[in-house]
């Protein structure tokens, strides 16, 4: 096998900004990067955990820096993202990772919970996107990896602004992957479908609910978190130079039925 495909799914020594990842599917995304010897600038709102979880991960021999950050402040972070520059000299990759859900009927929900939703879900991947996107213009160079979900195609129970926003995201994706192809920054999403988090926990504890979700998915079954490394791996390294402004479903065919 020759030296360039050897390497077609490498992502050893690729600095990798990941958000959202103090818990949850964003630590596997974390780990699972980590144990391919990609270097990590993890951030997450919660201080005290991000900052255990990058000493966990430095102890596991990754390089890797750790900081709180709020992805709807500004500020915040560009601040991250300069530090990011300051320590490793370069960005290869971003993960929009930081999400949040709420269950609430169109009926019910106040206007301060469905902004709060899109500003997370929607601002804050506009923020870090941008902040990133300045030096991955400067390099010419470099992979951002937005998180969508079923619900930016598939209309979910109680989740009206959680689908909307990921709707944006989906199409802030392709949108911004036409922008910023000539400087040959691309631009894709994953769309995870019914995956193992402490979001859905309520929802598989309760058997008639987890049946039927189950019965949905042509796999017939929830995925696992370490199921969506793949496609992430993938979307970071050489393999996928010529793919952008693409949402990959990792979801057991639930957005075919």
């Amino acid at each position: 096998m020759s030296g360039a495909s050897s390497n077609l799914f490498s992502i050893k020594d690729k600095v990798v900004i990941i958000t959202g990842c103090a818990r949850g599917i964003g630590l596997t995304y974390a780990k699972g990067l980590g144990s391919h010897q990609a270097k990590l600038a993890i951030c997450d709102i919660q201080d005290e955990k991000i900052v255990e979880v990058g000493q966990d991960l430095e102890k596991s021999g990754c390089e890797v820096m750790a900081s709180r950050v709020d992805v709807t402040n500004p500020g915040e972070v560009d601040a991250f993202v300069q530090q990011v520059i300051e320590r490793f000299g370069r960005i290869d990759g971003l993960v929009n990772n930081a999400g949040v859900l709420m269950r609430r009927t169109p009926e019910e929900m106040k206007l301060e919970e469905w902004e709060f939703i899109q500003k997370v879900n929607v601002n804050g991947t506009f923020l870090f996107a941008q902040a990133v996107g300045k030096e991955m213009m400067r390099q010419r160079e470099g992979s951002i990896v937005n998180i969508a979900s079923i619900g930016a195609k598939q209309a979910l129970g109680l989740r009206l602004a959680y689908c909307t926003s990921k709707a944006a995201v989906e199409h802030f994706t392709r949108t911004l992957a036409f922008e910023w192809g000539e400087y040959n920054i691309r631009v894709n999403a994953i769309g995870p479908g019914f995956i193992k988090s402490d979001m859905n926990a309520d929802l598989r504890a309760n058997k008639e609910i987890y049946n039927r979700m189950v019965s949905e998915v042509p796999l017939g079954r929830f995925g696992e978190p370490d199921d969506l490394l793949g496609t992430l791996i993938y979307l970071i390294s050489p393999a996928s130079t010529y793919v952008t402004g693409q949402t990959i479903f990792v979801d057991g065919g639930k957005t075919t039925v």
